[in-house]
């Protein structure tokens, strides 16, 4: 229990910084980052994801099918995200996060990080 309560606790406080980050120099130096959108991403899919960490205790058949369906929900969204971010990055034409412009790229994919995790999350809470 407690090391679940140090990761939320690390992951909430890197949230915070890096909203911090992002905020302070939108605010004070007109500067949008999009590097912070992509980071504060993939803090919120990390939480999600161990938010909705399940048992996957097999004891039957059914059960096995239902846990490779979920498997293979995972791999496709991994795969949809890697596709996306090469996408940005090829579009783009560089690898430097703060030189970022394409706004509503870069927003598809910063959701398309953390959707699916948060949905597992929600059913995970709403099983509960």
């Amino acid at each position: 229990m407690k090391n679940r309560k140090m990761v939320y606790a690390i992951c909430i406080a890197g949230l915070i910084a890096i909203a911090s980050l992002g905020l302070y120099k939108w605010f004070v130096e007109g500067e949008l980052r999009l590097d912070t959108i992509i980071f504060f991403s993939i803090f919120s899919a990390y939480l999600f994801n161990f938010i909705a960490n399940g048992r996957t205790e097999l004891e039957d058949q059914d059960e096995r099918e239902a846990y490779l369906s979920k498997k293979a929900s995972g791999l496709s969204y991994v795969i949809l995200v890697v596709c996306l971010g090469v996408i940005l990055f090829v579009v783009e034409g560089t690898g430097r996060l703060t030189e970022l412009k394409n706004i509503p790229l870069v927003i598809c994919f910063s959701l398309s990080l953390f959707i699916y995790p948060m949905v597992r999350a929600i059913v995970f809470f709403n099983q509960r």
